[in-house]
């Protein structure tokens, strides 16, 4: 670390988009501030598709530079192979290079004060009266310093949040994602159903030229049914090929929170991005939600640290303000995703069925959102169940879930 300061009023853990986001709000409010990543730089390692609406892209500032592809339509295949087409109509989301946007959010902290500080990996903290102590190793050495509050901005995977008394997720579904050298139209592609990727869905997007990312998100890892095998298996179906053609930069399996968590608040620490399951209950994506909760925590955290009110109660307020922002969004999320994931393929195939002859993709890209799409997609899909002729698979499915 080249600063000798003995106390940091900040230390960011992880230098994700959420980190970097609440760190660099924090400084501006001038407040010093630590961001310490256990990787060499942003970026890494890259779990995201990468995928943000253009009004996300316009809230937050994100360099056009990033962007790699803008998609003009989404193609959604049922398991009996029908589809629906929905046109953008010019509100595509934009496909843009993750490691590019991490790094701008990175270098726009530093420039107001931020230091970083790399391949420094936080294994232990205590949370005491009058300041946080964090310790772990550095190049193979140990490294300890304090800080008035700390942001866990971690992912899903890390331990920290539960040793500050926080919660951590133990209920996760998990995604699998690769780059092949094959290219894509602009176009975002998604299947469902069983036979492809149990209990979860499949996506293909174009990425910089030649090139394509193909991801799966998958409830549970069951012997020959994981999330890597059900992305060789999209794959093959989306390229109409063996795998064994593509050349793969990496097939990288993360978890991804399957609930939102609580508590996300403790005495002087928070946490922001994949830590809180600030993420889209449907999709798995985070970036959005995230740098919206980086934001809401800085704001609780600059009042806490002017008013020198850090203990749990006074830091409670953050968890009301961003679940009240994304709490409505993520609990119709989760019901959509339990409706759809629990469904047999024969019915996810009528419900297409009957939106493909209702002609509901025409009305898809003015009635959804991007980023705020649980609620009313919830309420399409209740309605399609519905209008099921028969109605005993369809309504008697839907009744046992809901009531």
């Amino acid at each position: 670390m080249n600063s000798k300061r003995a106390t940091w009023d900040v230390v960011v853990v992880g230098a994700g988009p959420a980190g970097c986001e609440c760190a660099r709000r924090l400084a501006e409010a001038g407040y010093s501030v630590l961001v310490v990543e256990e990787h060499a730089r942003p970026g890494e390692p890259l779990h995201c598709t990468g995928i943000i609406s253009p009004p996300a892209y316009r809230a937050f500032d994100l360099p056009r530079s990033a962007v790699q592809a803008e998609l003009k339509e989404a193609e959604l295949t049922s398991p009996g192979g029908i589809t629906l087409r929905v046109e953008m109509n010019g509100a595509g989301p934009f496909v843009v290079d993750r490691r590019a946007v991490d790094v701008s959010l990175a270098t726009r902290a530093q420039a107001v004060g931020v230091e970083f500080r790399y391949r420094t990996r936080a294994t232990e903290m205590q949370v005491g009266r009058w300041a946080v102590s964090l310790g772990g190793v550095c190049g193979g050495e140990g490294w300890q310093t304090t800080a008035r509050a700390v942001v866990l901005a971690t992912g899903a995977r890390s331990r920290l949040p539960q040793a500050a008394g926080l919660a951590r997720a133990d209920e996760v579904v998990h995604g699998a994602q690769a780059e092949v050298a094959a290219a894509s139209p602009p176009v975002m592609r998604v299947w469902v159903g069983s036979r492809l990727t149990p209990g979860g869905f499949g996506w293909v997007v174009p990425a910089q030229e030649g090139r394509s990312r193909v991801g799966v998100l998958t409830r549970e890892r069951l012997p020959g049914q994981g999330p890597r095998q059900a992305l060789m298996q999209l794959s093959k179906q989306a390229f109409a090929g063996s795998t064994d053609e593509l050349a793969w930069t990496g097939m990288r399996v993360h978890p991804v929170p399957a609930v939102p968590r609580h508590p996300t608040w403790g005495d002087r620490v928070l946490s922001v991005g994949d830590a809180a399951g600030q993420v889209k209950m449907t999709t798995g994506g985070g970036i959005y939600y995230g740098l919206l909760g980086a934001r809401m925590a800085s704001e609780v955290l600059c009042e806490g640290l002017r008013r020198g009110r850090l203990s749990a109660p006074h830091l409670a307020r953050y968890q009301r303000v961003w679940q009240r922002v994304l709490g409505p969004e993520q609990r119709a999320g989760q019901v959509l995703r339990k409706l759809v994931l629990s469904a047999a393929d024969e019915t996810l195939d009528d419900i297409f069925r009957r939106a493909e002859r209702l002609g509901l993709s025409r009305y898809l890209v003015e009635m959804l959102d991007f980023d705020w799409h649980a609620r009313p997609s919830l309420w399409l899909l209740l309605g399609v169940v519905g209008a099921l002729p028969g109605n005993g698979g369809g309504l008697g499915w839907l009744r046992r879930l809901v009531g």
